[in-house]
């Protein structure tokens, strides 16, 4: 068992502080004079992430995976504890805010992800197959509440919260239900078996698109439009 949790932790913060490097280096000293957001504070609401995530997992482990509804209803309850988080009077408005929402989504995302990971590796014989499954799982769920996080911190910053929840909103359902078929496969039911690899596939796909389009395409614009409307403006912006 220890084997396991030791396993699932690396698994989790090696993808998710890999991440964080990766995004985030352009953005704050050396590669700016003026950092684009307080390392503090993003590193907070990191902690909290893992904190409400941790807490969101263990939820679910009481609950059917393979659940329908019950899929649709833990989407929904992953976005409005990010909104609800960040829905604070002092994060409005302000281009930080995109940055935190990333920071509070990968926490989240970092939490379920070793919580997967360890809840599988700990339950079933792991083969090859097996590993495969548990490694996509992780990176589905740093990939896919990063992702959602951000958008939801980019509809803070633009005054805009419940618009900007509902796209994230709409984007964790859809990833939730094309796992249905996944997870009543691992339970060991035959419903869903065959389709269940090709649907997990496109939630990858799906949580990839999402991080990919927040974090590396649109970030640098989102980031000049609210500096824009803050009257502030910066030539360092990365591209």
């Amino acid at each position: 068992m220890q084997y396991a949790m030791g396993i699932a932790a690396f698994l989790a913060f090696a993808v998710a502080l890999s991440i964080m490097y990766f995004i985030l280096r352009k953005y704050t000293y050396p590669a700016v004079e003026e950092p684009f957001f307080s390392d503090p504070m993003l590193f907070k609401l990191f902690a909290i992430g893992l904190v409400e995530g941790t807490v969101l997992f263990v939820v679910y482990t009481y609950l059917s995976w393979g659940n329908m509804l019950v899929a649709i209803l833990f989407g929904i309850i992953l976005e409005i504890v990010k909104m609800v988080t960040l829905n604070l009077k002092k994060f409005h408005g302000l281009s930080d805010s995109i940055f935190y929402g990333f920071g509070l989504g990968l926490g989240i995302g970092t939490a379920m992800a070793f919580g997967m990971a360890y809840f599988l590796t700990a339950k079933i014989d792991v083969d090859a197959l097996s590993w495969v499954i548990v490694i996509v799982l992780v990176l589905q769920q740093i990939f896919l509440n990063a992702g959602t996080g951000t958008i939801i911190g980019e509809g803070i910053a633009r005054y805009k919260p419940w618009e900007f929840f509902v796209k994230a909103l709409l984007v964790n359902v859809a990833y939730q239900l094309l796992m249905v078929p996944t997870y009543l496969s691992l339970y060991g039911s035959s419903f869903g078996y065959y389709i269940s690899y090709v649907t997990m596939a496109i939630a990858l796909i799906l949580a990839i698109i999402c991080f990919y389009r927040t974090t590396c395409v649109n970030l640098p614009g989102v980031v000049r439009d609210v500096l824009k409307m803050q009257g502030k403006k910066r030539d360092d912006i990365p591209e």
